[in-house]
């Protein structure tokens, strides 16, 4: 269980998390909505344990969150960026990256990959599959191949939790929904949770935190936001609109 308790943090005066707290249960699917600069980033990044709050506490099944726990607690996480790093090797390095060639799964990196939905494209169009060199940062890849292939790698060591901050944004929708459909399956006793940039991939979230200024103003199901919340409608609204116009473009 990961508890949150008024956690503040601030840069050069400004509150970036400003006295938030919220409860996760173990194998919940979560989702952080709001608008930019909500503090939804600063709190991923909080949770990942790659900044020290300014007051406030993170508590892991009841221990707090600090230097000794820290360890421990990241060698637990998947955690994929909207903007995640590929070295210059092979599909395979990339996704079981850092694992010792002696140890390396490759069932399971093609178990990962279909998950990622990136399978069928690596075994169909690439010409040495699985061997095939990504090139510098993964030149030769789409913003949306790089993306399934972070979540392949994010996935490859069985995380207990997975952080997905904006990890689908280069995916078209259908693309989008497969992906997350398949990693909702798979959940088990995975904790996971979501920044998005479209709000209907929160729609199978057990709980989704809707922040904004740093504070978390209501928490609650898609349907309950969508029926309670005028903020959630209004961007909801937004987006539909968005999509539409997007759309009358292409056609």
């Amino acid at each position: 269980m990961i508890e949150i308790q008024d956690l503040v943090k601030a840069y050069d005066g400004f509150r970036a998390v400003d006295g938030l707290s919220l409860r996760v249960e173990p194998g919940e699917i979560l989702g952080l909505v709001g608008p930019n600069g909500a503090g939804k980033t600063t709190l991923v990044d909080l949770i990942l344990g790659l900044f020290e709050p300014g007051s406030g506490s993170i508590l892991l099944d009841g221990k707090p969150l600090n230097e000794q726990t820290i360890p421990g607690w990241q060698a637990c996480l998947g955690y994929v960026p909207q903007a995640g790093f590929l070295a210059d090797g092979t599909i395979t390095r990339n996704i079981a990256f850092g694992i010792q060639e002696s140890q390396l799964n490759h069932e399971w990196v093609r178990e990962v990959a279909r998950i990622a939905h990136i399978s069928e494209f690596i075994e169909s169009e690439l010409p040495q599959q699985y061997e095939t060199l990504v090139g510098e940062r993964g030149v030769r890849l789409s913003g949306g191949q790089r993306q399934r292939l972070c979540i392949a790698r994010a996935l490859y060591d069985d995380p207990k939790v997975l952080i997905l901050d904006e990890a689908t944004s280069a995916l078209d929708g259908i693309t989008e929904e497969k992906v997350m459909s398949s990693i909702q399956k798979l959940s088990g006793g995975k904790t996971i949770l979501l920044i998005a940039h479209r709000l209907t991939t929160l729609q199978e979230c057990d709980t989704i935190f809707l922040l904004n200024d740093g504070k978390l103003i209501d928490q609650g199901n898609f349907h309950y936001l969508m029926e309670s919340n005028l903020t959630f409608r209004q961007m909801a609204r937004k987006e539909s609109e968005k999509n539409i116009l997007e759309s009358q473009k292409i056609s």
